[in-house]
């Protein structure tokens, strides 16, 4: 529960910290990313507005599927999610051209995100 503490108090510190020019918009997004060990990924992500202001993410990499809770705060999209077992945290800040930039975390180091509109 404490981690979980820790991970939406970051959470909270980076909408802060992450003012963004452009809105974030629902659809598909190209994924590229970093794993706090310096491996790199890719995948797809679908993000799409749900009640009561929600966004649910939903990230597919090769057979792997996660599925996130966000909500958007001055401009950044902050996503809670699980992944094998372990609470996760990810905060995007928006480009001009869409682009959505952040970093993602469970506890174990940070990791980077880039999506990028279809």
């Amino acid at each position: 529960m404490r981690l979980l503490r820790t991970l939406t108090a970051a959470a909270f510190l980076a909408l802060a910290a992450l003012p963004a020019t452009a809105q974030i918009r629902e659809g598909l997004y190209e994924v590229e990313g970093q794993n706090p060990d310096g491996t790199t990924y890719s995948g797809h992500l679908s993000l799409q507005a749900a009640p009561g202001a929600a966004w649910i993410a939903t990230w597919q990499m090769s057979d792997m599927r996660i599925v996130g809770l966000g909500l958007i705060q001055g401009g950044v999209l902050a996503v809670s999610f699980v992944v094998e077992g372990l609470p996760g945290i990810a905060a995007y800040e928006v480009a001009d051209d869409g682009t959505l930039r952040g970093v993602w975390t469970t506890g174990g180091g940070l990791g980077t995100e880039t999506l990028t509109p279809r």
